[in-house]
């Protein structure tokens, strides 16, 4: 599960260390949130459903001056990233574009009944994430952690410490990611 603040598309890799500095950047003085996930939507809202999503109650603010901050220092590193305005949501999946105009209505209405107990979790950090799409679906790679901070302290690290990873994971459990 992830909240994407900022998507950049293909970006080279030797751009990678710019993407962390800017991550680290706006990253400073911003504290770990709490998030409650609460209610299931879709984009776009009519026609066609391409989208599904859970949308939250608490954390949106925190999670919107965030993703500002991320893009202000993507801009000031001429780091091109996709603009369109940030919606507070973790993504569940995608609908299929050859999904029949029965099963799209079918998700659309099924998305619209959804009533949920809320989710709740805390972000603490900011991944920079490697997305490989094939097939058999999407595959998530942390290239890089920022910490947010707890009591003006970055949480697991210092503010130096940008936490490259290593690993390949299939998912990411720590939102949000840049």
């Amino acid at each position: 599960m992830h909240l994407t603040l900022a998507f950049l598309g293909s970006t080279p890799d030797d751009r990678l260390d710019a993407v962390i500095a800017a991550v680290r950047s706006a990253a400073d003085g911003h504290a770990a949130f709490d998030i409650e996930l609460d209610h299931a939507g879709r984009f776009p809202k009519s026609g066609p459903p391409r989208v599904a999503w859970l949308g939250m109650s608490a954390g949106a603010d925190d999670a919107s001056a965030l993703a500002t901050a991320v893009r202000d220092a993507l801009v000031a590193r001429s780091i091109a990233f996709d603009e369109k305005p940030f919606r507070a949501h973790v993504t569940l999946g995608r609908v299929r574009e050859k999904a029949t105009t029965k099963e799209a209505r079918a998700i659309a209405t099924a998305l619209d009944a959804v009533r949920m107990s809320p989710l709740r979790f805390t972000a603490d950090a900011v991944h920079v994430i490697e997305s490989h799409v094939s097939s058999k679906g999407p595959r998530y790679t942390s290239r890089a952690a920022v910490p947010l901070s707890v009591g003006g302290k970055r949480v697991g690290g210092s503010p130096g410490d940008d936490h490259r990873a290593r690993d390949d994971r299939r998912s990411v459990p720590r939102p949000p990611r840049a």
